[in-house]
């Protein structure tokens, strides 16, 4: 009875792989291994495919990527990699997840609830850099380019957040963009950083 058990769940594995082709985990494992995200509502239709197929047969591929030290996580409305003996320290990635607290807190200040799903225009925060003080501090001690305009600020701000996965450009030509699924990530993130207020 416990070998036809056995022999039945490797047949339903089998069959489960056979449900996702190669060139699919190739270009899942393209992107994941870069440190992107998949996400939920990605604008590119190719991307909310792979999201589908993952979200469909997780099982399958997270049994492809973990004999190669890759597992496969599941977010909120997103996957991503987290991987073995990787290279950053751990101290290196409190650091990393350090800068983004300023970032998160500077578009939660420009929107209240500022998060996924979220569609904005570069020139909507330029405008509110431009007469909220609190906003435009926010945005100064982000740029590394003093010289900059507030708009070059804003944009080369955004275009890091897209960079690493977190807003896709909806609209090239008004600079238009939409709050992916992967800022959960962060948020959920530098939730658990414990913040000691008398370490100063």
């Amino acid at each position: 009875m416990e070998n036809s058990l056995l022999l039945s769940d490797q047949k339903n594995k089998k069959r489960i792989k056979m449900n996702i082709d190669h060139t699919s985990t190739r270009r899942v494992f393209e992107l994941l291994s870069r440190g992107q995200f998949l996400s939920a509502n990605a604008i590119k239709p190719d991307i909310r495919k792979l999201y589908d197929q993952v979200d469909e047969y997780f099982t399958a591929f997270e049994s492809v990527y973990a004999p190669l030290g890759f597992h496969l996580k599941k977010g909120n409305n997103y996957y991503y990699f987290s991987r073995e003996g990787g290279r950053q320290t751990i101290e290196e990635k409190i650091e990393r997840f350090y800068r983004y607290i300023d970032r998160l807190s500077f578009f939660a200040t420009f929107a209240p609830g500022f998060g996924e799903g979220m569609r904005f225009y570069v020139k909507d925060i330029v405008h509110k850099c431009n007469v909220e003080t609190d906003l435009n501090d926010q945005l100064q001690r982000l740029s590394s380019d003093k010289s900059t305009s507030t708009h070059d600020k804003v944009r080369d701000l955004v275009e890091e957040m897209r960079r690493q996965g977190f807003m896709d450009c909806e609209d090239d030509e008004n600079e238009g963009f939409i709050v992916l699924s992967s800022y959960n990530y962060l948020k959920d993130i530098v939730d658990l950083i414990d913040i000691d207020p008398t370490n100063e």
